[in-house]
């Protein structure tokens, strides 16, 4: 066998260990690297460091200071996403008027950041913006314009791969067919295709999950053939649709919805590139029946797709018994899927509230599953962990607690992976009088220490969490203030 030391300045890194640490070159997790990583003499260094001669080097975060808060007061929702080439973008709704709310893009450019406002030529309000970068430096952002009331299309902007953007000019632009829709959802892959799902009013009754696909940056979008052109049963109305994409093209997207009483999970797969998307009937629901899917906004089910094809979709649901749990559906390598026998069957313990499943695959297939869960003495951010072979590192009953011991509560915890297999988990916890943003950084090999990336003084809400680049950029965006006067501040950890 042969053996590597190297001198590690961690920090204060934390689990990962400090001092001289020995890398064994023949296991997978530690030596499976990309060039950053990559020591002369072979072997690689620890994720979220960096190969320094023969030397790791930590990473190290830029922390905001409260002054350097971006955009107006008022925004809420924020998202994040890095794109191809390590360029930071954020996006979120501002009430800076009543009645006159609009969509925030603030993007990094070679000048710094620069702040847009895509929705302001459009009446109405606007709301629900969400953002994906691509693989070739292009963006698209997308939201909801209500021109009336509650209802409301979905809008798109893009971003072209020089930096030009276009944007919707008029109503007539809309990408949304009906009366009505909402909560667009993104989600690219490498080779530049672009999915979008949103929920649209069909036939004067339902709400249904639709779809949008781009094969990549210039080329025209390929929409629903009709308002009723949708990927979920007729069945009340969809709900918070999600999607995600892998390299080679496999695609997952999950919903809740009623089938007839209670809330339940679906989801629609596509196999391969130029597969079709699955059409669930109105009884193919992934969740156990007898009591309803939660329908928390934040919380409802979330997919996540391996390389090899394996995915999960994880959701919180009541057990029938008092509690919320965490349920996990998974599928195989080879297309089968293992859902929950019965509400007993729980992913986490029955007991305790639960709440913000989330869940992530690795490069090597290692599996993150994330939640808040609450057993009585408030909130505390839980993190589940298989590895590829399907054992469970940290299992969903007895998981490991990344969130600081003795905050009242910490609750919203979000979660992302890097290509060069390091994880992210951020969330936001109430310590003393304040809610703080903290995180933790981690891989296959263990978690390091809490670090909190919020300034003191303030409440710091709704964290996103983006990593992204050639070079596994990250980033860490956050409400900062009282909702009302709220602004957006984000931590950034640089190659």
């Amino acid at each position: 066998m042969t053996r590597l030391h190297a001198v590690l300045l961690l920090l204060g890194f934390g689990a990962l260990g400090c001092g001289e640490v020995e890398v064994t070159c023949d296991d997978p997790v530690a030596c499976t690297c990309g060039p950053t990583r990559a020591l002369p003499e072979g072997g690689c260094c620890p994720a979220w460091s960096v190969a320094d001669g023969g030397v790791c080097r930590v990473r190290t975060w830029t922390y905001p200071a409260a002054s350097q808060v971006i955009g107006g007061p008022g925004a809420r929702r924020v998202y994040a996403s890095i794109d191809g080439r390590g360029r930071g973008l954020f996006v979120w709704d501002e009430a800076t008027v009543p009645g006159a709310d609009v969509v925030v893009v603030a993007e990094e450019t070679d000048a710094g950041l620069s702040l847009r406002k895509p929705s302001a030529v459009l009446p109405g309000f606007a709301g629900m913006g969400v953002v994906i970068g691509g693989e070739a430096g292009d963006a698209v952002v997308s939201w909801r314009q209500s021109i009336t009331g509650a209802e409301g299309d979905v809008y798109r902007s893009e971003r072209a791969p020089d930096g030009t953007w276009t944007d919707p000019m008029s109503v007539a632009d809309r990408v949304s067919s009906g009366e009505k829709a909402y909560e667009p959802r993104l989600a690219a892959r490498p080779s530049g295709e672009i999915l979008q799902v949103w929920n649209q009013w069909y036939d004067g009754s339902h709400y249904g999950v639709a779809l949008a696909r781009r094969k990549g940056p210039g080329e025209a979008w390929e929409g629903p053939s009709a308002e009723d052109d949708v990927l979920s049963p007729p069945s009340f109305f969809s709900n918070a649709p999600q999607v995600t994409v892998n390299g080679r093209g496999d695609a997952l997207v999950s919903w809740y919805q009623s089938a007839g009483s209670q809330l339940m999970a679906f989801m629609s797969e596509r196999n391969g590139a130029e597969g079709a998307f699955s059409r669930p009937g109105v009884d193919d629901y992934l969740s156990a029946p007898g009591a309803p899917v939660d329908n928390d906004p934040i919380c409802n089910p979330k997919p996540a797709l391996a390389e090899d094809g394996r995915s999960v979709v994880v959701w919180t649901q009541e057990t029938g018994q008092g509690g919320v749990a965490v349920y996990l559906a998974s599928r195989d390598a080879n297309g089968a899927w293992t859902q929950p026998a019965d509400l007993a069957d729980t992913f986490s313990q029955p007991e305790g509230k639960c709440r913000d499943a989330r869940a992530a695959f690795d490069p090597l297939g290692h599996l993150y599953v994330t939640w808040s869960e609450d057993t009585g003495t408030g909130a505390a951010v839980h993190l589940a962990e298989r590895a590829p072979d399907g054992t469970w590192i940290h299992p969903g009953d007895r998981p490991l607690v990344l969130s600081t011991e003795g905050a009242t509560q910490a609750i919203t915890p979000v979660l992302a992976v890097g290509r060069d297999g390091g994880v992210i988990v951020a969330w936001s916890e109430e310590v003393g009088d304040h809610f703080r943003v903290a995180a933790r950084r981690g891989s296959a090999a263990g978690f390091g220490l809490i670090e909190v990336l919020s300034p003191a003084g303030d409440h710091a809400l709704s964290p996103q969490v983006a990593i992204g680049g050639p070079k596994d950029r990250a980033a860490v965006v956050w409400i900062q203030g009282e909702p009302t006067v709220g602004r957006v501040l984000f931590a950034t950890l640089a190659p």
